[in-house]
Parts: C-alpha cells; structure tokens; sequence
C-alpha cells in the first residue's frame, strides 16, 4: 500500500498546482474605463444593441490589461445604473487573460422601458465590478463614473468630443436619434389617427406604398390626399407653430447643440409645435397609415414627406401658423411649398452644401434605431376625443378662411416690392455715418439707430433699420461665451429658432480679418431676409454685424456700399 501514497501525494499536488491559480490566485489587472458623457432615454433601444452605429451607442467601454505574471482566471465584468439597471448585470467578457493581454468589453445597457417616462435631466451613476481569480476567494475591484441623463425630450446632437470635431456633420451626428421620436406605434397616436382617418379623411383607409419602382398617379393621389388630411386635421384644431427650448450645453469633452422636443402625443394634446415637432407627428400620422414616411432636416428647420416608388414628397407642416404668425395656408399651398423646399434640398444635396439630412424612417428602423414604447393613457384619449370634435365635416374650408388675410396682406406686399415703383433708388450721393466699435461700418444717415431693441432677444444689441424696412437693416449681435465665429453662429440660429425665424446659412470667406457668413432667414409669413454676416472674436465672446436686405428683396447697391466699408 505504502508503494501508491508517495505517487498519490505527487499527483494531488500536480493537480493542486493546475488547479491553484484557479482556485486562489488573484494576478493583477489595470483598467481603463471610456464612460459615456450623457445618456438620452428616447433612444434607450438603440443602446442596448451593439450593432447600431457600429456599437457607437454604449454606457462604457472598459479596457482591461493583465498586468501580472501570470494568468488571470474566472473573469467577470459586471455594472448597474442604480434607479434605471438596479441588478447586477454581466457583461460578456473572456473568463482568462494571459500576462501582458489586453481585453476591450463594451457595455450595451437594457433600460426597461419606463426610462421613457422620465422628464427632467440628472446626473446618474454606473457602477462597475471586476471579479477575478479563485472562485471560492475571487478578488473584487469596484469602479464607478457618473453621467448625464437628458429627459426623454431631448435630443442631443453630437456625441463627438470638441477636439475631434473636424466637419460640419460631426456637430450633427446623432440626428437618426429623431428616428426613435416616431410614434406610429404610440397608443395615443394610433388613436389620433384613427379619428383623422374616419372623421377628416371619411374613413377610407389608404394603402401603403413600396419604396421600389415607379406608381402611377391614382396612388400619388391618394397618397397625397392623406398627407393632406393630417395636414387639415392640424388646422382644423387649431393647432398652432410655436417654439421650444433650444441651447448649447457641455458633456464632458463635447460641446454640443441640444433641444428639448414635445413627443407627438405632446403635439396633439398641447395643439402645439416646433417645426421639427409637427414633422415628427405627420410622419407618426403617416407611418400608422402605412406610407413610407420621411423626413427632411435643413439648416434651422425640418419637415415631412414620404418616399413614392423613387420619388418623394414633402408639406410644409408650419403652414397652419398661428396666433401673431400672419395667418396660415391651406394644405395645397402647403403641400406647394413643401414641394419647393424638398427640390430645393436634394439641389443643396446634389451641391455637397452640409447641414441637409434625409431621415428614411423605415431604414433608420431597420438599422435599430426603433421607436420607443409609451404607455397608455386614457386622460390623453380623452384630449384627442375633444380635439376631434373638431374634425366633424373636416374638408379644409376653416383652413381656406385663415388663408385669406394672409394672401392679401401678401399681395400687398408683393405690390409694395415690385421693381416698377417709386421706392426711391440708393445712389452714390447718399450721406454716410461711420459706426465704430469691434467692427467698423457705416451706414446711411437717413437709418435709425436703436440700441437693445428686442427685449426677448438680449444677444441683438443694436439694430439700424432703413426707413420703412424696404431696404433692411444691419444688425450687430454679441454672443457672449462663443469661443468660434461657428459656434456663435450656431447660437444666433438657435436663438432666432426659437423666435420663428428658421435661418440657413454657409461659410463665405473673409473680409479684412473677419469671418464672413451667407445666409437667409425666413418669416413665420413666408418673408425671405437675405443676408451677410461678418465676426470677430472680442473678449469675452464673438460680436457679428449682419447686413440684411428688406424682405423678399435682393442686396442693391445701398447694401454693397455699407458691405465694402466693413472693416
């Protein structure tokens, strides 16, 4: 018997010496966490699937390095975002790394979906652990970050830090997140379209339409009947243009553009909305009807269509106005002027000009970024129920009468604008006053000159109109914080924004030592104010003055004196 204990003895210990480092050892790991900056709960799907954006929507990124001399074993990352992911939750990661191997995991967090009824913005907290080692004795090191959490209405509009920024779509690359404010699938909106398509559209139910191939003109038709109808309904409750918050705010590295949108639900209910806000309920409106719906964004505005075999239409969903906003247009003047923007934006496309973005909603989804899931409500149906009191023999004619104000006043203005007038004509004897400050201009001594003009815009500081308005104004803004001619030409649109007036502009070279912008401004009543901006750091901020022509008009010679004199 004493022949086999020595052996034994031999091959316990062997198997003790394999199995140890199992068992009990511990090694040594360094970590490298790359944490998130904000969190925004109207995308809460998109984070929780790696294969969207490449993995680009994560909570954290954990770089871990087996720093010792030997094997680790038993590895296993885990974290908890408490209130939101209060479990502890594993994260797939290799069980052993050899010394010197470095493992990159990524964490894809499963938000449940009552993340969407979260309404005001916070700083949260992930906690992370990394257990390692023996199993009965694993070593345990704890790690944690906090983040900002936005409320479900925001959108924020790069996740770029500053220092990467290097094109005009890196300050825009989070715009499919738009995608996820869709509600076709909303309780409440189905609900809403239900009562558009049997009280305004007379219950008959439109087809969808495939994306591939032509269609021919009875399903346009239809098709477009539709989208005028939830266009109609808009109107027939009276449901009017309005502004929502807009800012730049600062996560972590990345200083970036965010805005704060009503849902669709919260356009019904409210009969209110921003541009981008009534784009995002007829699409809703247009996806629950089966149509292919999309979404055009520009430069300071944004509105719906759909996509017809190869072709695309647009509406101009702000035309229903509203209180002080000059009155509204009826949905084929509507369905005009969407017409012309949307050939207006694939002409900018076609030109490579930044800031034009296509939003195919039916893509975006299928490219995870998925709608997400709202709860029921039955004090909300009941709103829509009031609402569609209002639909009863909805075929537009309140529309036709708020139109009528509008294309009279219009009228007159065009009469008042023709080139065959009496305005009088600037010529070279016009007397001149020089204007000195950050910049220097001068400007015609029949302007006038008033300082802080408009208390609910603080960042105009001056404005010289000439007599009547025809022929414009110049206009001198400080953005106090601006650290960029673009970053405070970004706030300028912001602002303006949110003051109804959608602004487009483009970098247009320089001129003595300033930064020139082209741009153009329109009117909540359909005025188009073209202009040119020219900026200059000064401390604390950036100062702008922008010459602007009347509305509707071209830049004349009075203008192109006042630009040559801007040093």
């Amino acid at each position: 018997m004493k022949k086999y204990v020595l052996p034994l003895v031999l091959f316990l210990a062997g198997i003790g010496f394999i199995l140890f480092p199992y068992l009990f050892s511990s090694g040594t790991i360094d970590l490298k966490i790359q944490p998130a900056s904000v969190i925004m709960p109207a995308a809460y799907k998109v984070y929780s699937n790696p294969d969207v954006a490449g993995g680009r929507y994560n909570l954290f990124k954990a770089e871990i390095t087996n720093t010792g001399s030997t094997e680790i074993h038993n590895l296993k990352v885990q974290y908890r975002v408490p209130k939101f992911i209060d479990e502890w939750t594993d994260i797939p990661a290799p069980a052993d790394l050899l010394p010197g191997q470095v493992a990159v995991v990524t964490c894809f967090p499963v938000f449940n979906q009552t993340i969407t009824e979260k309404n005001t913005s916070s700083k949260e907290k992930t906690e992370i652990r990394f257990l390692y080692g023996g199993k009965t004795n694993p070593t345990e090191r704890d790690e944690s970050f906090v983040f900002d959490m936005t409320s479900v209405n925001d959108i924020v509009f790069s996740d770029v830090s500053d220092q990467d920024k290097a094109y005009a779509s890196d300050y825009a690359t989070n715009v499919a997140i738009y995608a996820c404010m869709i509600a076709s699938e909303d309780p409440i909106i189905k609900y809403y379209a239900q009562q558009v398509q049997q009280k305004v559209l007379g219950g008959e139910q439109a087809a969808g339409v495939g994306t591939a191939g032509t269609v021919d003109q009875k399903t346009v038709a239809e098709a477009l009947r539709v989208m005028e109808g939830v266009y109609n309904a808009t109107a027939l409750t009276k449901m009017v243009y309005s502004e929502t918050s807009a800012g730049e705010t600062k996560f972590g590295d990345n200083s970036t553009s965010t805005e704060h949108i009503r849902l669709p639900r919260e356009v019904v209910t409210g009969n209110t909305g921003l541009c981008i806000e009534l784009a995002l309920l007829h699409a809703s409106v247009l996806k629950a009807a089966g149509d292919h719906a999309v979404i055009f964004l520009i430069p300071g505005h944004a509105y719906p269509g759909i996509k017809l075999g190869n072709g695309y239409y647009a509406i101009e969903a702000t035309g229903i106005g509203g209180s002080g906003l000059g009155g509204s247009m009826t949905a084929d003047q509507a369905l005009q002027a969407g017409m012309k923007e949307a050939n207006d934006f694939f002409t900018a496309v076609q030109k490579g000009t930044p800031g034009y973005y296509l939003l195919d909603l039916e893509q975006l989804n299928e490219n995870g970024y998925k709608e997400m899931e709202l709860k029921d409500d039955q004090f909300l149906r009941q709103k829509v129920d009031q609402l569609a009191q209002s639909f009863q023999g909805g075929g537009g004619n309140e529309t036709q009468q708020q139109q009528q104000p509008q294309q009279n006043d219009e009228q007159q203005t065009a009469d008042n604008t023709n080139t065959n007038d009496n305005t009088p004509k600037p010529n070279n004897t016009t007397n001149f006053i020089a204007h000195t400050g950050n910049i220097n201009f001068s400007y015609p001594s029949s302007w006038t000159l008033k300082n802080r003009p408009f208390s609910q815009l603080p960042i105009l500081v001056t404005s010289i109109t000439s007599p009547g308005g025809k022929h414009g104004a110049i206009e001198i803004y400080q953005v106090p914080g601006a650290t960029s001619a673009s970053q405070a030409m970004n706030y300028m649109q912001q602002t303006l924004l949110k003051l109804g007036m959608q602004v487009r502009y483009q970098a247009d070279g320089t001129q003595s030592g300033l930064t020139r912008y082209a741009g153009s401004s329109l009117g909540a009543r359909g005025f188009v104010y073209r202009w040119e901006s020219y900026m200059k750091a000064v401390n604390g901020g950036v100062e702008a003055v922008v010459v602007g022509a009347g509305p509707n008009k071209a830049f004349t010679a009075i203008h192109q004196q006042i630009m040559n004199t801007i040093n």
